[in-house]
């Protein structure tokens, strides 16, 4: 057991408590919205909007996580935010409130934490010490989603008493207390870039880092497609629970707690080293998160939709450790911020077309149709790029492929 004041600890505390905070956060405005207007077109065009927003920022912000002190980026990006999720709360109380005062707020706390999960990645290995890199991620991972398996529960619960607005009244503390913690950690110099290097430059080098190894290339595109499957449940969450199973805020949330309780179960088998000598086992993970998403709505049942998405984490959490660790040996400390932004860019457009696509189809055949829709294109994907990458593999290896 690591004391908490190890810095990598400390980081790693600041993330979960921001997670946690999460959980109230998504269910409370996703719920809001759903149940004012009953458009399943309305929420998919609201998150295929932000997310497109989000992945064009991006990479405009990439060189800000190589250029800034990454400590005091995170500390700002945590007050702001606690400000932000704040003034929705605060204004309900001298007026009666109204729906588009969300809005505003939905999208710049998204648009505000857009740098923090490149600069957190980025970080860990300056503060891992002698500790292993997919050990460290794991214990990240593990600690992120074990926060998300208990916030949308407990968050859904509070919600269903309390209200929405009382929620965002908790997100608030966990930021403020993620600033706190994070402040704790040693300052570091900001990475410095290269020489006489532009930021319009800069924005590319990411994206380039990426093309240019072909291995980190494939990785990205199946977290990408990890991203663009799991847009079904970003948009469809809510209205599965209420038109298909029937339940209520609470029931929202203990679905997105079951995913993290499988994204822990995964991090747990990295830490074991349980799949150690299956690289490519990890990687055909990503076919079946696609697969436990898209088989979802088939049966009606709260119990059945929770086992598919603990499946589902399981997955997410082996195959998340996996590309994180390759990013992080291969790619130097200079450009690493810039090629995670690169990454979760393309990762943005791809949830941006998935929450899209998962609306209309939902709109015109029903939610369990979209969720099919989305996990089998995903799996279909993410199986022609695992024969491209164990080809190449085995070229590399004088190995001939069987056809």
């Amino acid at each position: 057991m690591k004391p908490l004041y190890q810095p990598l600890n400390r980081l790693i505390g600041a993330a979960a408590i921001t997670r946690f905070g999460d959980g109230f956060f998504s269910i409370g405005v996703t719920w809001l919205i759903y149940v004012q207007t009953h458009s399943v077109l309305l929420l998919g065009g609201l998150w295929g909007a932000y997310l497109l927003l989000v992945a064009g920022l991006t990479s405009v912000l990439g060189p800000m996580v190589d250029r800034r002190e990454r400590r005091g980026l995170l500390v700002g990006i945590s007050v702001v935010q606690a400000v932000l999720v704040l003034m929705p709360p605060a204004l309900a109380l001298v007026h009666a409130f109204q729906l588009w005062e969300l809005y505003p707020t939905f999208l710049l706390v998204g648009l505000v934490r857009i740098p923090a999960g490149s600069a957190i990645s980025s970080m860990v290995p300056g503060l891992a010490g002698d500790e292993p890199l997919p050990a460290a991620n794991a214990r990240l991972a593990g600690a992120t989603e074990a926060m998300y398996l208990v916030g949308p529960a407990v968050g859904g619960v509070f919600l269903a008493y309390f209200g929405a607005l009382s929620g965002l009244v908790v997100n608030g503390a966990t930021f403020a207390a993620a600033a706190l913690l994070l402040a704790s950690l040693p300052r570091a110099s900001a990475p410095a870039p290269a020489a006489a290097e532009r930021y319009r430059s800069a924005v590319w080098v990411g994206f380039l880092v990426l093309w240019r190894d072909g291995r980190l290339r494939r990785l990205a595109g199946l977290a990408i497609l990890v991203s663009f499957t799991d847009a079904a449940f970003i948009v469809l969450s809510v209205p599965l629970v209420r038109t298909i199973l029937h339940g209520t805020t609470a029931g929202v949330g203990f679905l997105e707690g079951s995913l993290s309780a499988g994204v822990l179960v995964g991090a747990w088998l990295v830490r074991r080293q349980t799949l150690g000598a299956w690289p490519r086992l990890r990687q055909a993970l990503v076919v079946l998160f696609c697969a436990a998403t898209a088989v979802i709505g088939l049966v009606p049942l709260l119990a059945w939709a929770l086992a598919t998405q603990i499946v589902a984490g399981i997955a997410d959490g082996v195959f998340q450790v996996e590309w994180e660790v390759a990013f992080q040996q291969d790619v130097s400390d200079a450009q690493r911020g810039r090629a995670f932004m690169g990454q979760r860019a393309a990762a943005r457009l791809a949830s941006a077309i998935g929450a899209v696509l998962a609306a209309l189809v939902a709109a015109a055949t029903g939610v369990a149709a979209a969720f099919l829709v989305l996990g089998v294109c995903g799996a279909a994907l993410a199986s022609s790029i695992l024969y491209s990458l164990w080809r190449r593999g085995a070229e590399s290896a004088g190995v001939t492929p069987v056809p």
